[in-house]
């Protein structure tokens, strides 16, 4: 999908030209971008402590590609954020790549990256769509796009 999606620029916040360009060629990508939505609000629920739903789900994730990955030598790119740190991440990903038979070439949090960036602006097509009951934008990728149940 990289090499498909050339619209992204280096900035900071999206015009909506450029998120509509975007959005355009991830729908014509050859990829299946899969989404979970958790209300993380709720005191009470399974996921009250941010860290743990994290862990959980990027787990899961890393999981599921290096299943469905054809490639053995991985390249692993997580977003920088303070839910997990890079010695965490890095034993999570030999962990599964023990187990699955891959080889983990290189594990990095990183703040700026393409295949993020991509990321972003999926995500944030999910969350107007939740959040302000806006479809405008998860429309164009609606075909890539599902919900894990």
């Amino acid at each position: 999908m990289l090499a498909k999606v050339t619209a992204i620029e280096q900035r900071r916040h999206a015009r909506p030209e450029e998120r509509v360009r975007v959005l355009a060629e991830v729908a014509g990508a050859d990829a299946t971008i899969v989404y979970v939505c958790i209300d993380k609000k709720d005191p009470n629920g399974p996921f009250a402590r941010g860290n743990e739903l994290y862990r959980m789900v990027l787990e899961g994730l890393m999981r599921d590609t290096m299943k469905a990955s054809p490639c053995m030598d991985l390249r692993i790119v997580v977003d920088k954020s303070w839910f997990i740190d890079k010695n965490r991440l890095t034993e999570m990903a030999e962990n599964l790549s023990k187990e699955l038979n891959r080889n983990v070439k290189s594990c990095n949090k990183v703040s700026s990256d393409r295949c993020v960036r991509i990321a972003d602006y999926v995500v944030g097509s999910i969350w107007a769509r939740y959040e302000r009951e806006n479809d405008e934008y998860f429309d164009m990728a609606r075909g890539r796009i599902s919900v894990a149940r």
